[in-house]
């Protein structure tokens, strides 16, 4: 959703093509990200410039950063759900590195704070739901149902994306980094 009227962007590793049957069910699960052109993934930094902002030396520095880092892995193999408004999310484990990724990426940008807080932490996570619904009491055992047979799902990373909205709530792949380039 643009902030102040404007288009925003987002630094994030897509993870759908990894994981297709996973995908399938965050479609399933989390059908707005479907129609906004969001596709499973773990976000890094949101929001990041405005889009009418992006400037190449943002680029410069995310193509310097992610050059810098090595490729790593993860797996999702559980799935946890936020005390505050109950959506559902697949935890990263082990975290680590993406931790220390993230926090890269935040120690660039630092007048682009992690979902906007300054000072804020989050951990890393690949939302699932949009929020709790009506019932987010039993939202957290049917997702872990629908989830038997399909995790745990190994990630292997080796590069991130710059995702942009070209309208409001509808996104696109910008440009990719590669990890090692």
């Amino acid at each position: 959703m643009p902030r102040d009227g404007e288009l925003e962007t987002a630094v994030t590793l897509l993870l759908a093509d990894q994981a297709p049957d996973l995908a399938r069910e965050h479609d399933a699960l989390y059908p707005e990200r479907v129609s906004e052109g969001i596709p499973l993934s773990v976000t890094l930094l949101y929001p990041f410039a405005p889009a009418a902002s992006l400037a190449e030396s943002h680029l410069a520095t995310l193509r310097e950063l992610f050059a810098s880092l090595a490729p790593f892995w993860f797996e999702i193999a559980r799935v946890a759900q936020w005390e505050r408004g109950g959506a559902v999310y697949g935890v990263p484990d082990p975290d680590e590195v993406l931790r220390a990724t993230m926090r890269a990426v935040w120690a660039r940008f630092p007048e682009c704070p992690p979902y906007g807080e300054a000072g804020s932490d989050p951990p890393p996570h690949a939302s699932l739901t949009l929020d709790g619904g009506d019932d987010p009491a039993t939202l957290r055992d049917r997702v872990e149902q629908t989830l038997r047979g399909v995790l745990p799902v190994r990630f292997e990373i080796d590069e991130a994306a710059l995702i942009e909205e070209f309208e409001p709530d509808r996104w696109r792949l910008r440009e990719t980094f590669g990890f090692g380039a």
